[in-house]
């Protein structure tokens, strides 16, 4: 059986503050397995930090996650894995792409095909790679199978229109076989209309 299946994260009234600011206030929705669902808001409105929030990058000001109706344990992997705009950030300087990876899980020639990576990259480190490659193995990385929902945070925005198309689609493949559930941020409207099966929209209103 796919320990996936019917695997539900639920924000309950989330309130972010940055400082004295409100980012975020009273936020609530579910995500269910399988769910693509989209974060439309304009640049600057705090998509990264709500990401960074839910994926337990950062502490919440008030307010629930559940995964499965639990608490998210600090422990062990975590299966909600965020992929955002800065992959370098997400990368020990020091280390290789291989160590960083592979530490984690060891995917396959398939998966580096997936995402059109180039075997030798994995033996560099982050300062010897582009952002877009970056991004690749970013994604990578956090598709290990114990991933049960996938936070993408305008991850595939350095990359030609072509690879993220093609990556793209393979998320939305993923996302439907295992099945994943994925919160895909964006200010790219046109792009979450053709990717995600529910939109939220915010502006500066909200």
């Amino acid at each position: 059986m796919n320990s996936l299946i019917n695997s539900t994260v639920e924000v309950d009234n989330l309130t972010i503050k940055q400082g004295e600011k409100i980012l975020w206030q009273n936020l609530s929705f579910c995500l269910k397995s399988g769910d693509r669902l989209g974060i439309f808001a304009p640049s600057g409105y705090g998509k990264s930090t709500l990401g960074r929030v839910i994926a337990q990058w950062q502490k919440i000001s008030s307010g629930k996650i559940l995964l499965d109706g639990q608490q998210i344990s600090t422990k062990g992997y975590c299966p909600i894995q965020l992929v955002n705009q800065h992959p370098e950030r997400s990368f020990n300087p020091y280390r290789t792409m291989r160590a960083s990876v592979y530490d984690t899980w060891a995917p396959d020639t398939g998966w580096l095909n997936k995402l059109f990576i180039k075997p030798a990259w994995l033996a560099r480190k982050p300062s010897e790679l582009s952002g877009g490659e970056l991004a690749r193995i970013a994604l990578l990385r956090a598709l290990d199978p114990r991933t049960k929902f996938l936070i993408i945070d305008e991850a595939t925005a350095q990359l030609d229109a072509y690879i993220q198309a093609k990556i793209w689609q393979m998320l939305i493949d993923e996302s439907n076989q295992r099945p994943l559930g994925m919160l895909i941020f964006s200010h790219n409207e046109s792009l979450l209309q053709k990717v995600c099966t529910n939109i939220i929209y915010f502006d500066d209103q909200c």
